[in-house]
Protein backbone atom coordinates (compact mmCIF):
# COMPACT_ATOMS: atom_id res chain seq x y z
CA UNK A 1 0.00 0.00 0.00
CA UNK A 2 1.49 3.68 -0.92
CA UNK A 3 -0.37 5.48 1.68
CA UNK A 4 1.25 9.00 -0.07
CA UNK A 5 0.41 8.34 -3.52
CA UNK A 6 -3.79 6.88 -2.43
CA UNK A 7 -4.00 9.39 -0.40
CA UNK A 8 -2.41 12.18 -2.41
CA UNK A 9 -5.35 11.38 -5.21
CA UNK A 10 -8.26 12.02 -2.75
CA UNK A 11 -6.76 15.36 -2.69
CA UNK A 12 -9.67 17.30 -4.82
CA UNK A 13 -12.05 14.92 -3.40
CA UNK A 14 -11.27 15.55 0.61
CA UNK A 15 -10.72 19.27 -0.37
CA UNK A 16 -14.62 19.54 -1.44
CA UNK A 17 -15.68 17.37 1.05
CA UNK A 18 -13.95 19.38 4.15
CA UNK A 19 -16.00 22.52 2.33
CA UNK A 20 -18.93 20.40 2.63
CA UNK A 21 -18.99 19.51 6.22
CA UNK A 22 -17.26 23.73 7.12
CA UNK A 23 -20.61 24.69 5.33
CA UNK A 24 -23.14 23.30 7.94
CA UNK A 25 -21.48 23.29 11.80
CA UNK A 26 -23.41 22.73 14.23
CA UNK A 27 -22.82 22.66 18.04
CA UNK A 28 -21.63 19.98 20.72
CA UNK A 29 -25.16 16.56 20.95
CA UNK A 30 -26.25 18.47 18.13
CA UNK A 31 -24.43 17.44 15.13
CA UNK A 32 -27.28 16.21 13.02
CA UNK A 33 -26.70 17.27 9.66
CA UNK A 34 -22.86 16.73 10.23
CA UNK A 35 -23.76 12.83 11.41
CA UNK A 36 -26.29 12.07 7.86
CA UNK A 37 -23.53 13.02 5.94
CA UNK A 38 -20.68 11.04 7.45
CA UNK A 39 -22.75 7.97 7.16
CA UNK A 40 -23.41 8.99 4.02
CA UNK A 41 -19.60 9.07 2.71
CA UNK A 42 -18.97 5.62 4.54
CA UNK A 43 -21.98 3.54 2.85
CA UNK A 44 -21.04 5.01 -0.43
CA UNK A 45 -17.87 2.81 0.44
CA UNK A 46 -19.92 0.20 1.98
CA UNK A 47 -18.53 0.46 5.13
CA UNK A 48 -20.53 -0.79 7.90
CA UNK A 49 -21.62 1.95 10.21
CA UNK A 50 -24.18 3.16 12.50
CA UNK A 51 -24.88 6.41 14.10
CA UNK A 52 -24.62 6.05 18.25
CA UNK A 53 -26.89 7.89 20.35
CA UNK A 54 -28.67 10.65 18.68
CA UNK A 55 -25.12 12.12 17.28
CA UNK A 56 -21.80 10.37 16.98
CA UNK A 57 -21.09 7.84 14.45
CA UNK A 58 -18.96 4.27 14.42
CA UNK A 59 -17.99 2.28 11.71
CA UNK A 60 -15.59 -1.06 11.50
CA UNK A 61 -13.59 -1.63 8.75
CA UNK A 62 -11.26 -5.07 8.69
CA UNK A 63 -11.10 -8.21 11.06
CA UNK A 64 -9.39 -9.96 13.18
CA UNK A 65 -8.49 -9.96 17.03
CA UNK A 66 -7.03 -6.30 18.01
CA UNK A 67 -9.05 -3.26 17.23
CA UNK A 68 -7.69 -0.39 16.62
CA UNK A 69 -9.27 2.86 17.25
CA UNK A 70 -9.04 5.96 14.87
CA UNK A 71 -10.73 8.82 16.19
CA UNK A 72 -12.45 12.43 15.32
CA UNK A 73 -14.38 15.07 16.49
CA UNK A 74 -17.30 16.45 14.35
CA UNK A 75 -18.81 19.57 16.55
CA UNK A 76 -18.56 23.45 15.56
CA UNK A 77 -18.12 26.23 17.69
CA UNK A 78 -21.26 29.11 18.29
CA UNK A 79 -18.65 32.02 16.58
CA UNK A 80 -20.15 33.65 13.72
CA UNK A 81 -17.39 33.32 10.80
CA UNK A 82 -15.78 36.36 9.40
CA UNK A 83 -13.41 34.45 6.53
CA UNK A 84 -15.51 35.45 3.65
CA UNK A 85 -14.54 32.46 1.75
CA UNK A 86 -17.08 30.93 -0.71
CA UNK A 87 -17.69 27.96 1.43
CA UNK A 88 -18.27 30.06 4.58
CA UNK A 89 -20.94 28.87 7.35
CA UNK A 90 -24.25 28.78 5.69
CA UNK A 91 -25.42 28.09 9.97
CA UNK A 92 -26.04 31.96 11.68
CA UNK A 93 -23.67 32.03 14.73
CA UNK A 94 -21.68 29.14 14.47
CA UNK A 95 -18.80 27.67 12.79
CA UNK A 96 -15.95 24.94 12.45
CA UNK A 97 -13.46 27.71 13.63
CA UNK A 98 -11.77 24.85 15.39
CA UNK A 99 -10.70 22.52 12.20
CA UNK A 100 -13.12 19.23 13.33
CA UNK A 101 -14.25 19.63 9.57
CA UNK A 102 -10.67 19.15 8.72
CA UNK A 103 -10.64 16.08 11.37
CA UNK A 104 -13.47 14.27 9.90
CA UNK A 105 -12.10 14.57 6.12
CA UNK A 106 -8.80 13.05 7.54
CA UNK A 107 -10.65 10.13 9.20
CA UNK A 108 -12.91 9.56 6.05
CA UNK A 109 -10.00 9.96 3.79
CA UNK A 110 -8.19 6.87 5.71
CA UNK A 111 -11.34 4.50 5.74
CA UNK A 112 -11.85 5.06 1.96
CA UNK A 113 -8.00 3.57 1.84
CA UNK A 114 -8.34 0.76 4.76
CA UNK A 115 -11.44 -0.51 3.17
CA UNK A 116 -9.98 -0.61 -0.22
CA UNK A 117 -7.56 -2.43 1.24
CA UNK A 118 -9.54 -4.39 4.04
CA UNK A 119 -8.37 -7.98 3.03
CA UNK A 120 -4.31 -6.92 3.59
CA UNK A 121 -5.47 -5.93 7.34
CA UNK A 122 -4.37 -8.13 10.45
CA UNK A 123 -6.57 -5.91 13.01
CA UNK A 124 -10.19 -4.44 12.61
CA UNK A 125 -10.29 -0.98 12.53
CA UNK A 126 -12.68 1.22 14.36
CA UNK A 127 -13.66 4.67 13.48
CA UNK A 128 -14.83 6.94 16.08
CA UNK A 129 -16.49 10.28 15.31
CA UNK A 130 -17.28 12.01 18.35
CA UNK A 131 -19.71 14.66 19.03
CA UNK A 132 -19.15 17.64 21.55
CA UNK A 133 -15.84 17.72 22.26
CA UNK A 134 -15.72 21.55 22.02
CA UNK A 135 -18.59 21.25 25.33
CA UNK A 136 -16.50 18.31 26.91
CA UNK A 137 -19.76 16.01 26.84
CA UNK A 138 -18.40 13.62 23.57
CA UNK A 139 -15.53 11.54 25.03
CA UNK A 140 -17.40 10.81 28.29
CA UNK A 141 -20.81 9.96 26.12
CA UNK A 142 -19.17 7.76 23.81
CA UNK A 143 -17.35 6.06 26.67
CA UNK A 144 -21.38 5.70 28.25
CA UNK A 145 -22.30 4.18 24.89
CA UNK A 146 -19.91 1.56 25.67
CA UNK A 147 -18.07 2.49 22.15
CA UNK A 148 -14.20 1.69 23.69
CA UNK A 149 -15.40 -1.45 25.45
CA UNK A 150 -14.09 -2.99 22.16
CA UNK A 151 -10.68 -1.11 21.63
CA UNK A 152 -7.05 -1.76 22.54
CA UNK A 153 -5.95 1.43 21.69
CA UNK A 154 -6.25 4.69 19.98
CA UNK A 155 -5.16 7.51 17.73
CA UNK A 156 -6.20 11.15 17.34
CA UNK A 157 -5.26 14.05 16.05
CA UNK A 158 -5.83 18.07 15.85
CA UNK A 159 -5.15 20.71 13.08
CA UNK A 160 -2.91 23.85 14.88
CA UNK A 161 -2.78 27.05 12.35
CA UNK A 162 0.26 28.42 14.84
CA UNK A 163 2.21 25.13 13.35
CA UNK A 164 3.08 25.77 9.48
CA UNK A 165 1.56 23.44 7.26
CA UNK A 166 3.71 20.45 6.81
CA UNK A 167 4.95 20.36 9.79
CA UNK A 168 3.74 17.18 12.73
CA UNK A 169 4.67 16.81 16.29
CA UNK A 170 4.02 12.77 17.88
CA UNK A 171 5.67 13.18 21.33
CA UNK A 172 5.00 10.80 24.37
CA UNK A 173 4.11 12.38 27.73
CA UNK A 174 1.89 15.03 28.32
CA UNK A 175 0.65 17.29 25.65
CA UNK A 176 -2.66 19.27 26.55
CA UNK A 177 -3.98 20.35 29.79
CA UNK A 178 -6.62 20.03 32.53
CA UNK A 179 -8.71 22.75 31.98
CA UNK A 180 -10.97 24.02 35.29
CA UNK A 181 -13.46 26.65 35.61
CA UNK A 182 -14.28 29.42 38.01
CA UNK A 183 -16.85 32.11 38.61
CA UNK A 184 -16.62 34.56 41.29
CA UNK A 185 -20.10 36.71 42.34
CA UNK A 186 -19.42 39.74 44.41
CA UNK A 187 -21.36 41.62 46.36
CA UNK A 188 -21.22 45.28 47.65
CA UNK A 189 -23.68 48.30 47.96
CA UNK A 190 -24.71 50.12 45.09
CA UNK A 191 -25.13 54.17 45.17
CA UNK A 192 -24.62 57.20 43.22
CA UNK A 193 -21.14 57.68 41.31
CA UNK A 194 -20.88 61.24 43.61
CA UNK A 195 -21.01 59.64 47.15
CA UNK A 196 -18.79 56.62 46.99
CA UNK A 197 -18.50 56.50 50.48
CA UNK A 198 -21.97 55.41 50.76
CA UNK A 199 -20.86 52.30 48.74
CA UNK A 200 -18.84 49.36 48.18
CA UNK A 201 -17.79 49.30 44.87
CA UNK A 202 -18.52 46.01 43.21
CA UNK A 203 -16.31 47.02 40.57
CA UNK A 204 -12.92 48.15 42.11
CA UNK A 205 -13.30 44.56 44.58
CA UNK A 206 -13.28 42.97 41.13
CA UNK A 207 -10.55 44.47 39.94
CA UNK A 208 -8.32 43.74 43.09
CA UNK A 209 -9.40 40.22 42.99
CA UNK A 210 -8.09 40.10 39.38
CA UNK A 211 -4.93 41.24 40.17
CA UNK A 212 -4.15 39.84 43.37
CA UNK A 213 -5.09 36.60 41.42
CA UNK A 214 -2.00 37.11 39.30
CA UNK A 215 0.18 36.15 42.24
CA UNK A 216 -0.81 32.48 42.40
CA UNK A 217 1.11 31.77 39.73
CA UNK A 218 4.32 33.48 41.15
CA UNK A 219 4.13 33.42 44.56
CA UNK A 220 2.31 30.91 45.47
CA UNK A 221 3.35 27.40 42.82
CA UNK A 222 6.10 25.72 42.92
CA UNK A 223 8.45 27.68 39.99
CA UNK A 224 8.61 24.14 37.87
CA UNK A 225 5.08 23.54 37.79
CA UNK A 226 3.10 24.75 34.28
CA UNK A 227 0.20 26.19 34.83
CA UNK A 228 -2.46 28.94 33.29
CA UNK A 229 -4.50 31.99 35.18
CA UNK A 230 -6.50 33.16 33.15
CA UNK A 231 -10.07 35.94 33.07
CA UNK A 232 -11.92 36.03 30.15
CA UNK A 233 -14.86 37.72 31.55
CA UNK A 234 -15.36 40.87 33.67
CA UNK A 235 -18.90 41.97 34.08
CA UNK A 236 -19.70 44.91 36.79
CA UNK A 237 -22.07 48.19 36.72
CA UNK A 238 -25.22 49.15 34.31
CA UNK A 239 -24.71 52.77 34.45
CA UNK A 240 -21.84 55.54 34.13
CA UNK A 241 -22.89 57.58 37.12
CA UNK A 242 -23.81 54.87 39.42
CA UNK A 243 -21.67 52.96 41.41
CA UNK A 244 -22.01 48.86 40.58
CA UNK A 245 -23.36 46.73 43.53
CA UNK A 246 -22.38 43.60 41.74
CA UNK A 247 -19.90 42.05 39.58
CA UNK A 248 -19.06 38.86 37.93
CA UNK A 249 -15.82 37.33 37.23
CA UNK A 250 -15.02 34.40 35.14
CA UNK A 251 -11.81 32.19 34.17
CA UNK A 252 -10.05 29.23 33.53
CA UNK A 253 -6.79 27.45 34.92
CA UNK A 254 -5.16 25.19 32.87
CA UNK A 255 -2.85 22.84 34.80
CA UNK A 256 -0.98 19.42 33.83
CA UNK A 257 -1.70 17.84 37.27
CA UNK A 258 -4.23 17.47 39.38
CA UNK A 259 -2.19 19.03 42.77
CA UNK A 260 -1.16 21.99 40.86
CA UNK A 261 -5.26 22.59 40.00
CA UNK A 262 -5.90 21.82 43.77
CA UNK A 263 -3.64 24.41 44.97
CA UNK A 264 -4.41 26.79 42.79
CA UNK A 265 -8.31 26.15 43.86
CA UNK A 266 -7.69 26.97 47.26
CA UNK A 267 -5.11 30.39 46.70
CA UNK A 268 -7.98 31.55 44.11
CA UNK A 269 -10.79 30.67 46.65
CA UNK A 270 -8.92 32.13 49.62
CA UNK A 271 -7.35 35.38 48.05
CA UNK A 272 -11.49 36.36 46.31
CA UNK A 273 -13.09 35.86 49.67
CA UNK A 274 -10.20 38.10 51.71
CA UNK A 275 -9.54 40.56 48.91
CA UNK A 276 -13.69 41.12 48.81
CA UNK A 277 -13.44 41.11 52.62
CA UNK A 278 -10.81 43.63 52.73
CA UNK A 279 -13.53 45.92 51.25
CA UNK A 280 -16.06 45.30 53.29
CA UNK A 281 -17.37 43.35 50.35
CA UNK A 282 -18.17 39.61 49.76
CA UNK A 283 -17.10 36.76 47.04
CA UNK A 284 -18.51 33.49 46.42
CA UNK A 285 -16.53 31.45 44.58
CA UNK A 286 -17.67 28.60 42.56
CA UNK A 287 -14.78 26.03 41.12
CA UNK A 288 -15.49 23.44 38.47
CA UNK A 289 -13.18 21.14 37.95
CA UNK A 290 -12.09 19.48 34.96
CA UNK A 291 -14.32 17.12 32.70
CA UNK A 292 -11.48 16.10 31.51
CA UNK A 293 -7.97 15.28 32.83
CA UNK A 294 -4.54 15.96 30.60
CA UNK A 295 -3.94 14.60 27.62
CA UNK A 296 -0.95 12.11 28.37
CA UNK A 297 0.47 9.96 25.46
CA UNK A 298 1.27 6.79 26.02
CA UNK A 299 4.76 5.74 25.32
CA UNK A 300 4.33 2.83 23.22
CA UNK A 301 1.69 4.00 21.22
CA UNK A 302 3.56 7.40 20.69
CA UNK A 303 6.44 4.76 19.39
CA UNK A 304 4.34 2.96 17.33
CA UNK A 305 2.67 5.84 15.48
CA UNK A 306 6.13 7.81 15.47
CA UNK A 307 7.90 4.93 13.52
CA UNK A 308 4.40 4.90 11.05
CA UNK A 309 4.86 8.23 10.14
CA UNK A 310 8.89 7.96 10.09
CA UNK A 311 8.06 5.36 7.01
CA UNK A 312 6.33 7.88 4.82
CA UNK A 313 6.86 11.76 5.87
CA UNK A 314 10.50 13.10 5.58
CA UNK A 315 12.00 14.01 9.05
CA UNK A 316 12.24 17.75 8.23
CA UNK A 317 8.54 16.89 8.36
CA UNK A 318 8.43 16.51 12.43
CA UNK A 319 9.09 19.09 15.14
CA UNK A 320 8.72 19.07 18.99
CA UNK A 321 5.80 21.54 20.16
CA UNK A 322 5.75 21.70 23.89
CA UNK A 323 2.68 20.66 26.13
CA UNK A 324 -0.30 23.32 25.05
CA UNK A 325 -2.88 24.76 27.42
CA UNK A 326 -5.97 23.58 25.77
CA UNK A 327 -8.04 21.06 26.29
CA UNK A 328 -9.00 18.00 25.42
CA UNK A 329 -11.64 15.04 25.99
CA UNK A 330 -9.42 12.37 24.16
CA UNK A 331 -7.69 12.00 27.74
CA UNK A 332 -10.61 10.26 28.83
CA UNK A 333 -10.20 7.64 26.26
CA UNK A 334 -6.69 7.65 27.29
CA UNK A 335 -7.60 6.42 30.98
CA UNK A 336 -9.54 3.69 29.86
CA UNK A 337 -6.99 2.36 27.10
CA UNK A 338 -3.29 3.40 25.87
CA UNK A 339 -3.48 6.42 23.36
CA UNK A 340 -1.69 8.53 21.19
CA UNK A 341 -2.43 12.09 20.13
CA UNK A 342 -0.63 14.34 17.32
CA UNK A 343 -0.37 17.61 16.43
CA UNK A 344 -0.76 18.62 12.57
CA UNK A 345 0.35 22.07 11.31
CA UNK A 346 -2.13 23.73 8.79
CA UNK A 347 -0.62 27.31 8.93
CA UNK A 348 0.33 29.15 5.69
CA UNK A 349 0.24 32.93 5.95
CA UNK A 350 0.47 32.98 2.88
CA UNK A 351 -3.10 31.92 1.89
CA UNK A 352 -4.34 33.82 5.64
CA UNK A 353 -4.58 30.66 7.47
CA UNK A 354 -2.64 32.34 10.09
CA UNK A 355 -5.48 32.88 12.94
CA UNK A 356 -5.47 30.92 16.16
CA UNK A 357 -8.23 28.42 16.32
CA UNK A 358 -11.64 29.50 18.15
CA UNK A 359 -10.91 32.83 15.92
CA UNK A 360 -13.81 34.27 13.48
CA UNK A 361 -11.10 34.35 10.38
CA UNK A 362 -9.98 30.74 11.50
CA UNK A 363 -9.15 28.59 8.71
CA UNK A 364 -6.34 26.03 7.60
CA UNK A 365 -4.41 25.13 4.30
CA UNK A 366 -6.10 21.87 3.39
CA UNK A 367 -3.15 20.10 2.69
CA UNK A 368 -3.16 19.51 6.41
CA UNK A 369 -6.23 17.16 5.88
CA UNK A 370 -4.02 14.84 3.40
CA UNK A 371 -1.50 14.58 6.26
CA UNK A 372 -3.82 13.58 8.49
CA UNK A 373 -5.20 11.09 7.09
CA UNK A 374 -1.29 9.53 6.28
CA UNK A 375 -1.07 9.86 9.86
CA UNK A 376 -4.40 7.78 10.51
CA UNK A 377 -3.20 5.22 7.67
CA UNK A 378 0.29 5.15 9.26
CA UNK A 379 -0.79 3.78 12.59
CA UNK A 380 -2.73 1.46 11.38
CA UNK A 381 -0.22 -0.35 8.64
CA UNK A 382 2.31 0.32 11.66
CA UNK A 383 0.05 -2.01 14.00
CA UNK A 384 -0.48 -4.39 11.41
CA UNK A 385 3.37 -5.20 11.65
Amino acid sequence: MDICKEVDELKEQLITLRRAFHQIPELGMEEFKTTKRIIEELQKDNIECHATGKTGVVAYIGQGEKTIGLRADIDGLPVTEQTNVAYTSTHTGKMHACGHDAHITALLGAAKILKKHETELKNRVKLIFEPGEECCKGAKYMCSMKELDDVDCIFGLHVFTDIPCGKISIEAGPRMAITDLFHIDITGKSGHAGKPHQCIDATVVGSAIIMNIQAIRSRELDPSCSSVISIGHFTSGTQYNVISGSALIEGTVRTFSPKDSEEIKEALTRIAETTAAAYRAKAKVVYEESMHPAVVNDEKETEIALNGAKKIFPETMFTSVPPIFLGEDFSLYQQRIPGVYAFVGAGNSSIDCCYPNHHDHFNIDETSILTGAKLHLAYVMEHNF
